[in-house]
């Protein structure tokens, strides 16, 4: 068919013709929303999964309803040699400066700048923003725990008083360094007390709920915990059959389970079937046929693509590692299993590897003594591929 017409559309954060399956988690976001706009404390969210079930097209889903509300928002992604207290300045720089264009809050925003100006000043490396206005002698302590509150404090009761609120939308937040990861989570903690308009809503790898319980003890009570995975058999198949269908195409019903089974319903897997079965059908339907012919394009284009990019990432030892976690299955598997694969007798002559594998976001410890990939089907394109 013609392919100016595909609908469907793999990509990192891309969001999908037909948004399925995540509709808890889009009722929630709206909940937190109106429950912070009444004068409400409620649970900001925090949500876990593996590569490719969708958690970046949610935060810009949440974005999206933020603004449309009117609410002042602001999307991050946080790496491995991220810096928070610098990537914060620049959000709360521009978010600021969209509040100060308001002549009903232009001073109050003026105000939260000179705070923000005095964070910025403990930056590392001399990092600082040209504000144009004069420290506010408050936030600079160095104690990124207590600057980022006030911070967020100024944020929220700014957003307040113009009638509206905050959100930050953070991606990838297990990339945060035990320090960093209290910091904010103390911060929303403060700006819960205070009952003001600010949401902090964070997405990372399933490993993250361990994490926020490690690093502050009442982070069960601040967050409601949300896991995503791989979408039931009723929303992967409306994931499938509907941008097909207004684009006037049907799915034949064992087109669709055969689709359903290969990509074990994760929402990338299913828009890259549903991307080539549409390029090799013929007619205005797609059949189980055009999806046994897609198979193998699907696997060449992962494994080009989604698949080998983050294998290319690894040092020779680290590949041994995953090779070796590969070999044993599809996981989660025990470490002490992966040193004997190896033929290592002693846990720490792989721990500085297996750590560095965790830093990269190849594999995360799943619980304490077992990891496992953060991509699924990642142990199958290692096996064939070798």
């Amino acid at each position: 068919m013609d392919a100016r017409r595909n609908p469907y559309t793999p990509g990192a954060g891309t969001r999908p013709p037909a948004l399925t399956g995540r509709g808890r988690q889009l009722d929630q976001f709206e909940l937190l929303l109106g429950g912070l706009r009444n004068g409400r404390s409620e649970r900001s969210m925090l949500i876990d999964g593996l590569r490719g079930v969708g958690k970046t097209v949610l935060l810009n889903t949440f974005k999206d309803m933020a603004e449309e509300q009117g609410w002042y928002a602001a999307k991050l992604e946080i790496r491995h040699d991220t810096d928070l207290r610098v990537t914060i300045s620049r959000v709360a720089h521009r978010l600021l400066l969209e509040m100060s264009t308001s002549e009903r809050i232009k001073d109050r925003a003026n105000k939260a700048l000179r705070v923000l100006k005095s964070f910025s000043l403990r930056t590392p490396e001399g990092f600082e923003l040209s504000l144009g206005v004069e420290p506010a002698g408050t936030a600079d302590s160095g104690d990124l725990e207590y600057d980022i509150a006030e911070l967020f404090l100024e944020l929220g009761q700014t957003a307040l008083e113009g009638g509206t609120g905050v959100a930050l939308l953070i991606d990838e937040i297990q990339f945060l360094n035990r320090q960093e990861l209290e910091a904010l989570i103390h911060a929303l903690h403060e700006v819960a007390q205070a009952e003001l308009p600010l949401a902090l809503t964070r997405c990372g790898l399933p490993s993250l709920p361990r994490l926020a319980g490690e690093a502050k003890s009442y982070a069960e009570r601040l967050f409601l915990f949300q896991s995503v995975g791989s979408l039931d058999s009723a929303a992967a198949s409306d994931a499938l059959t509907i941008p097909a269908v207004n684009a006037g195409v049907q799915f034949e019903p064992a087109a669709v389970e055969a689709i359903l089974e290969l990509s074990d319903r994760y929402p990338y897997f299913l828009q890259e079937y549903g991307k080539h079965s549409w390029l090799i059908a013929k007619d205005e339907a797609i059949t189980d046929r055009d999806v046994e012919e897609a198979h193998p394009r699907v696997l060449s284009d992962l494994d080009d693509g989604f698949f080998s990019v983050r294998y290319q990432r690894a040092n020779p030892s680290e590949r041994n590692y995953i090779d070796a976690m590969a070999g044993l299955g599809d996981g989660p598997h025990p470490t002490r299993e992966i040193n004997q694969a190896l033929g290592f007798s002693k846990p720490a002559e792989s721990s500085i590897t297996r750590a560095e594998l965790i830093d990269k976001g190849l594999i995360y410890a799943s619980e304490r003594g077992f990891v496992e990939f953060t991509v699924p089907h990642f142990a199958d394109f290692v096996r064939r591929s070798h």
